[in-house]
């Protein structure tokens, strides 16, 4: 549906964060072809839109050049605040992303149009999947689990070399101390949740969870053993477009990291469960076939013992990097209200891996 028209000679009201100087570079670039002139451009509303961290905007532009006219519907993105206090910001790791490692990456992103040099917005190309990320087919499952596993392959044990970009994120080297301590200050708010008679979160449980961040250094040291690769961060259905031609494209790059890859698989399997509850592929599938595609690959193969273990680290680290900082952040209501999913996907699982891993015998 179209919004009010924005005719390119209105700067006085230009509503765009960008500059045309900015948008003509970047689809110059992106068409290749240095004669294009932009005729028009129009906000338009977005069908396909997720919560994201920050603003979300479409517009369509309409251009003319060497090839006859043209449009394209973009997506301006405004990232807000940083992904944690202490840590890059959003936007500038994703921005780096699609600066220098899209074009490495065996899967397909949006097309770059461009961006602010310090990541406060960006111009991406839209994309129009044909079905609700809630609204998946097995063979979507399947063929993201796939996508994945050839990711990882792309950069096994290239750690070292994905630090030269320094926006890369280091969760468990360089940003490791950030992350324990808003872990920290996350368990002291989510105490009073007890206190206010939540029952999620008892008295017995609130003991086990300290040790997240008492024994950080434990729950992080397998995980550290494990060869290095470059991590989305935040790989889930609803990151990934799956498009007419059945292909998907992969987008918000904006938790990029370097990790061992066991983390973007708890988190593909985690989140999917926490928005949509029983998958169309059980989770025991889903990692059983993202072992073998990784032995395939790779040549890697975990046993299940060491696998287990792992598996059981990194439901704890992910628990602490980000998921109790969003609990805690989150009214009351809402978690009482969501008790029930929050104790099967995460409070449970946790509270008994970190029994296994982190209790004294």
């Amino acid at each position: 549906m179209m919004i009010e028209q924005v005719s390119v000679d209105e700067q006085t009201a230009w509503p765009w964060p960008f500059s045309l100087a900015n948008l003509l570079a970047g689809l110059r670039r992106f068409t290749q072809d240095m004669s294009l002139q932009i005729e028009e451009i129009r906000p338009r509303a977005m069908v396909h839109k997720r919560p994201a961290i920050g603003r979300l905007q479409g517009l369509r532009v309409t251009y003319r050049g060497k090839q006859g006219s043209g449009e394209k519907c973009l997506v301006v993105k405004e990232p807000r605040g940083s992904t944690r206090t202490g840590l890059a910001g959003a936007g500038r790791r994703e921005m780096g992303v699609y600066q220098s490692l899209a074009s490495q990456l065996p899967l397909r992103t949006p097309a770059f149009i461009c961006a602010d040099s310090g990541g406060n917005w960006l111009l991406l190309e839209e994309l129009h999947p044909v079905r609700e990320a809630s609204a998946w087919t097995p063979e979507d499952y399947w063929q993201a689990i796939r996508s994945l596993a050839s990711m990882h392959d792309r950069f096994w044990n290239l750690g070292e070399d994905l630090d030269a970009f320094p926006w890369v994120g280091k969760p468990l080297g360089a940003d490791f101390k950030v992350h324990v301590t808003v872990a920290a200050q996350a368990i002291r708010q989510i105490a009073t949740f007890t206190a206010a008679g939540l029952p999620t979160w008892g008295p017995e449980r609130m003991r086990l969870l300290a040790r997240l961040t008492t024994r950080s250094e434990r729950v992080a040291a397998p995980l550290r053993r494990q060869p290095s690769t470059f991590l989305h961060g935040d790989y889930w259905p609803g990151n990934i477009a799956v498009l007419q031609d059945g292909s998907q494209a992969v987008y918000d790059w904006q938790l990029a990291a370097v990790g061992p890859a066991v983390l973007d698989l708890l988190v593909f399997i985690k989140k999917s469960r926490w928005w949509f509850g029983d998958l169309p592929v059980s989770p025991d599938a889903l990692v059983a076939a993202y072992r073998e595609e990784m032995k395939s690959l790779t040549g890697v193969v975990w046993d299940d013992e060491e696998w287990q273990e792992l598996w059981d680290h990194a439901l704890i680290w992910r628990f602490l990097q980000e998921w109790l900082d969003l609990f805690a952040a989150s009214p009351g209501a809402l978690l009482k209200s969501r008790s029930a999913q929050l104790n099967s996907v995460w409070l449970e699982p946790v509270t008994e891996a970190v029994v296994r891993r982190l209790e004294d015998s």
